[in-house]
């Protein structure tokens, strides 16, 4: 085996060596240019990015809207509902970032493993309570900072968390039959150690705001470990499907329906009057207003006319038969054709035949006569 030939000769290795004694070579240990030495984890969950989870954005969407709808109707005010985008970071981070107190709910999300987090601001509960009761939603803690809740608003929380699981399980159902399970309470963020503080983790914030200005944040967190076995799911958006087709039409049946349901005001316009301000204020009781008879009666729904009609009696009742019927006209033209509005058109129309209310009680008394 042939001997490697040496880098130095050894007039270069002495000439090196009386340098470095002299100071003429520099010695000096240079300086990293990235600072410390951070530490790196070989073993680290951390190797996912927003991109992977593209399809977790279109889910919170869904979520916020069926959510707000849930509000709604719990606490019968409008819940606004904003979501901000969602963030992979360690669970020691999201700890720490949760507030205390707060009502910190440890879930499962079968079949997937390990525990999530869903967490309430202690605002919205408060709010929400008020609410529920009949208030506007205004109710704040005037009390100690750390205080267990009440059974009250226990009960208050598991409506809101019930309708949470309802609302994420149908959100995730275009994508994964993603269920929930509700395994324990806290209110301390630091009693809620469910997992590592380097254990990545994905966190979905939702920002509610109740009618009298309240708000805070319910907070979704799923370990990412969980999300692992689905991340092939999660790479691509989520796409309208069969189901929600279905969902729409039914929603669009329902909606039909309730208009249906609606109540509408019918006037029949027999005649119009138009008078001073001083004949108005001289009408009295017994007084006779005169005017022509009509040809016939004019139909108005919610001040738009829609119907024509002739008036008269059936069965020992006033009726009136409809005669025509006018396709409504636009919001603006409605309301220059609403019940006393008909002699507003033209400035020089004749009016009807109508006499002041004194007037007419004289003639009145002398055809008596």
């Amino acid at each position: 085996m042939s001997t490697p030939k040496p880098l130095l000769s050894p007039e270069e290795l002495e000439a090196l060596v009386e340098g470095m004694e002299t100071g003429q070579v520099d010695t000096t240990p240079v300086a990293s240019a990235s600072g410390a030495v951070k530490p790196y984890s070989l073993v680290s969950n951390d190797t996912t990015s927003r991109s992977q989870l593209a399809a977790l954005e279109m889910i919170n969407d869904r979520f916020s809207r069926q959510f707000r709808g849930s509000l709604l109707t719990l606490l019968r005010q409008a819940v606004k509902v904003t979501v901000h985008p969602f963030e992979v970071m360690s669970f020691g981070t999201f700890i720490k970032s949760v507030p205390s107190p707060c009502n910190v709910n440890i879930v499962r999300y079968p079949p997937l493993r390990g525990y999530g987090l869903i967490t309430i601001d202690p605002s919205i509960v408060y709010g929400a309570v008020d609410s529920f009761f009949g208030g506007r939603g205004g109710s704040t803690l005037d009390g100690p900072g750390l205080r267990g809740f009440t059974p009250t608003e226990e009960r208050i929380i598991q409506l809101i968390l019930d309708a949470t699981f309802n609302d994420l399980r149908e959100a995730w159902s275009p994508v994964y039959a993603l269920g929930t399970e509700y395994v324990s309470r806290e209110i301390n963020p630091a009693f809620a150690q469910i997992g590592e503080e380097r254990e990545t983790v994905v966190v979905s914030v939702f920002e509610l705001e109740l009618a009298s200005g309240v708000n805070g944040k319910l907070t979704i967190m799923y370990p990412f470990s969980a999300l692992k076995p689905i991340r092939l799911l999660l790479r691509g958006r989520l796409t309208a499907g069969e189901r929600d087709e279905k969902q729409a039409a039914q929603w669009s049946r329902e909606l039909a329906d309730a208009v249906m349901d609606a109540e509408l005001e019918m006037v029949g316009q027999l005649t119009a009057f138009r008078m001073s301000a001083l004949d108005l204020a001289s009408i009295t009781a017994g007084d006779t207003l005169w005017f022509k008879q009509p040809q016939g009666v004019k139909v108005f729904v919610q001040q738009a006319h829609i119907f024509d009609a002739e008036y008269g009696s059936m069965d020992n009742a006033m009726a009136m038969r409809i005669q025509a019927i006018h396709t409504p006209k636009e919001k603006g033209a409605a309301a220059e054709d609403g019940p006393g509005a008909s002699d507003k058109k033209l400035k020089g129309a004749e009016k009807p035949a109508a006499k002041p209310a004194a007037r007419a009680a004289q003639s009145a008394g002398a055809n008596a006569a």
